[in-house]
């Protein structure tokens, strides 16, 4: 195997630059039709480069997963549930949540769906007690519209059904279609609110 490329191992941004390829080839092929010597050649770098920023594939893939899911709950986080309506709130989280998984440049999301399941030990671990984290968010925006009277069922099982929908609609979307993901987003919350609302 030829020695690592000096600039492979010591740029500032090649590990963003890895996360970023590999969770586009895992969401292409698949974590195991993806090795990381595909990851490598995407990018350019000697083939064993990767692993001077990562010991192992389960590792590239703890790393893209968790961001994507930390980026997620962060951005969640950053709207104001004070300073509007629980209608307007949930709103904004959608909206935000779609267009962020339906940008072409932002491909992990979908992998946080997915791919977390070739997880094991503990990263699995870790990577579900984030997923907890940012299912609080959305069961919480759920509780508000019903104390509004805009939902009637606002529990755990309902939470998971709505965000079955949300997170499924990368998987049929059409960036060529009709649709725009605003348009998708406002759908989505008017299908959730009870049509008294």
């Amino acid at each position: 195997m030829a020695r690592p490329r000096k600039a492979d191992i010591n740029s500032d941004n090649r590990r963003e630059h890895l996360i970023a390829t590999a969770a586009r080839l895992f969401l292409q092929k698949g974590y195991h039709g993806t090795t990381m010597r595909d990851v490598a050649a995407s990018i350019n770098m000697q083939a064993g480069s990767p692993f001077y920023h990562f010991s192992s594939k389960q590792e590239l893939l703890f790393a893209v997963v968790t961001d994507g899911l930390r980026t997620c709950i962060d951005r969640l986080m950053a709207i104001d549930p004070e300073s509007q309506s629980p209608l307007d709130y949930f709103r904004t989280m959608v909206r935000t949540y779609t267009v962020d998984m339906l940008d072409e440049k932002v491909v992990r999301i979908p992998l946080v769906v997915d791919e977390w399941r070739h997880l094991e030990g503990e990263p699995r671990q870790t990577f579900l007690d984030l997923r907890r984290q940012h299912e609080d968010l959305w069961l919480s925006a759920l509780q508000r519209l019903q104390a509004a009277g805009l939902v009637s069922k606002a529990n755990r099982l309902s939470c998971r059904f709505f965000l079955s929908a949300l997170t499924r609609v990368s998987t049929w979307y059409d960036s060529q279609g009709s649709l725009t993901p605003l348009q998708i987003a406002d759908e989505l919350v008017d299908w959730v609110v009870s049509p008294q609302a």
